[in-house]
């Protein structure tokens, strides 16, 4: 069933209750904190599903629309009976299918937005950047391409992408959204890693989507955006928005970063070192060296070194001619 109860629409509003508040009555606890940030992360994925119902239902409304008028040219041809029938009858299921689309659009449009000025600065970003970005007000995401942010199997974040990012740290500077968490998550598509050079430092996708994501996040850093703010995670191929072609052949959408603006702001009086103590010396990291190889959890920024990941090379696949550049080993 495409249409269902949008509970996590009214879940939205109740947070952003909690948030205004807790705003009004002084600092939140803890407890409190830690529940108004389950309830958006709950929230924000039901609203994801419900985008994908979405994108599921106008691509089934198109193949009806499609089919219908395919009929309709063989009744004018005198076709029989019975492709009349299958007409009225696909257009009858297109006229619920139709219903059902706009239930979802209405429900899918009642979430809480951006301040309007931050929401038309990222346009203007994505507008700067549109072969790069892409812009989803309903969720707070900013999603980078990850064809044209890195190489192929590669963590290095390209110049023109840092370009974008720089940018866009200063837009989450903005003093309207200067205290609000951000979330940086890495995806790949299923296409297996077989190179041996990439394969001595991103494994896995997994690991590879969660590098990318501190790649980003680093980015992100050097332009001024506080560490206490941005966490970071990978999801490897696990949460692909458009189907992977067969035989594991991937597909360029499912490659991607996505940056999300959280309703939650940073909690008050949270200890990040102990007073008056030390704090450790960075590690110093080239862009060999690979990030945490835990992308199964968001895990907030720390100055603690990371452990690198298993460095057994792989054997050196067959190479052909002309694959093309979505099909070649990462």
């Amino acid at each position: 069933m495409i249409a269902r109860p949008l509970s996590s629409l009214r879940l939205f509003t109740l947070l952003l209750l909690g948030l205004f508040l807790a705003g009004t009555t002084g600092c939140v606890s803890m407890n409190q904190y830690k529940e108004l940030q389950t309830a958006f992360d709950q929230a924000r994925a039901q609203l994801a599903e419900a985008e994908n119902d979405l994108n599921a239902a106008r691509q089934k409304i198109t193949e009806l629309e499609a089919r219908i008028a395919e009929i309709n040219r063989l009744i004018g041809n005198g076709a029989d009976a019975a492709l009349k029938a299958e007409r009225d009858l696909l257009a009858q299921r297109l006229e619920d299918l139709q219903k059902k689309y706009d239930e979802l659009l209405r429900n899918s449009t009642s979430t809480a937005e951006l301040p309007k000025a931050i929401s038309d600065a990222l346009r203007r970003l994505v507008d700067q950047y549109p072969e790069l970005l892409e812009f989803d007000e309903r969720l707070g995401l900013v999603r980078f391409k990850s064809d044209l942010t890195f190489d192929l199997g590669s963590m290095e974040v390209k110049p023109r992408a840092k370009e974008a990012l720089a940018k866009f740290a200063h837009i989450l500077n903005d003093p309207l959204i200067a205290k609000k968490e951000i979330m940086v998550v890495g995806h790949t598509d299923d296409v297996p890693i077989r190179r041996t050079n990439t394969m001595q430092v991103n494994p896995t996708n997994w690991i590879l989507s969660t590098n990318r994501a501190w790649s980003v996040t680093d980015v992100l850093h050097a332009n001024g955006v506080a560490d206490n703010r941005v966490s970071a995670a990978g999801w490897g191929d696990q949460r692909p928005i458009a189907p992977n072609a067969a035989g594991k052949k991937g597909n360029e959408k499912n490659r991607r970063v996505d940056i999300y603006i959280r309703p939650t702001e940073v909690p008050e009086g949270i200890t990040v070192s102990t007073p008056g103590a030390a704090r450790p010396a960075p590690t110093p990291r080239s862009a060999s060296t690979p990030r945490s190889a835990t992308p199964r959890t968001t895990t907030p920024r720390t100055t603690a070194p990371r452990a690198p990941a298993p460095t057994t090379p792989a054997p050196t696949p067959a190479t052909s001619t002309e694959v093309p550049p979505d099909l070649q080993p990462r």
